[in-house]
């Protein structure tokens, strides 16, 4: 397989993909429609078209090409640490008619000595959606160090309102030191065989710590939403149990 295009089928979506980062079986996830299509679906009736997107793990593109074509929020950063899937992120971009996302190749991260160092160490894998910060399976090609942005500086510098994050279980110590002041909403792809039961307990008391209700109605498996109590706008933020 080279490069290539492969529609999705329940969006319509037109990904970019090469033989570098994906094979057979993603390749058919894409087009039975099935790849991240809950999401999707999720993130786009969650993100309003004033909000201002910080999307960390970005992948190829998918998430936010759909956001950007579905709502269309006043800003959109897609950030991805695989500097291999940057040119599919923009030739997603580009064969779907979106522009205006701001594309970065970095690990955002909230860690005070990571940040002091300066830079994560980073897996890469043959199947792109299983590298990340310390992985070691079988399949990994090779580790390389990412430069590291600070995430709290970046949400309050653009003033994020809406936090999208899929980063196969560097999830926990993001949350451990990240500033949430600012954002309304936080879509999340949790990994608790990567980040145990503890990891799990300490991000959602960290977060109702923070204010941010935990919204079952648009979570679904291990994809859960948040919202901060105070946002104005939510009809729904006070149904749902805060857990102190």
């Amino acid at each position: 397989m080279s490069g290539q295009l492969v529609t999705h089928r329940t969006s319509g979506l037109v990904l970019s993909l090469d033989e570098t980062v994906a094979n057979d079986r993603i390749i058919e996830e894409i087009r039975r429609g099935r790849y991240e299509a809950s999401e999707l679906s999720m993130a786009s009736r969650f993100v309003r078209k004033e909000d201002r997107v910080l999307e960390l793990g970005a992948g190829i593109g998918f998430i936010s090409a759909g956001v950007m074509r579905n709502v269309g929020p006043a800003y959109y950063a897609a950030v991805e640490a695989d500097a291999r899937l940057i040119p599919h992120i923009r030739q997603t971009h580009l064969k779907n008619g979106v522009t205006g996302v701001e594309v970065i190749n970095a690990a955002f991260v909230s860690d005070p000595a990571t940040l002091k160092t300066g830079y994560v160490e980073f897996t890469l894998h043959r199947e792109f959606w299983r590298s990340g910060i310390g992985q070691d399976q079988e399949g990994v090609t090779e580790t390389v160090r990412v430069p590291a942005v600070d995430a709290s500086a970046f949400v309050a510098d653009k003033g994020i309102t809406v936090l999208i994050a899929d980063i196969e279980g560097a999830e926990l110590d993001l949350f451990r030191n990240l500033r949430v002041h600012g954002l309304k909403r936080i879509v999340l792809e949790v990994h608790p065989h990567k980040i145990g039961k503890a990891g799990m307990i300490e991000i959602f008391s960290g977060l109702c710590a923070e204010g941010f209700a935990y919204n079952a109605a648009l979570s679904e498996g291990p994809v859960v939403c948040f919202e901060a109590v105070g946002d104005s706008e939510s009809s729904e933020a006070e149904l749902f149990t805060r857990f102190a």
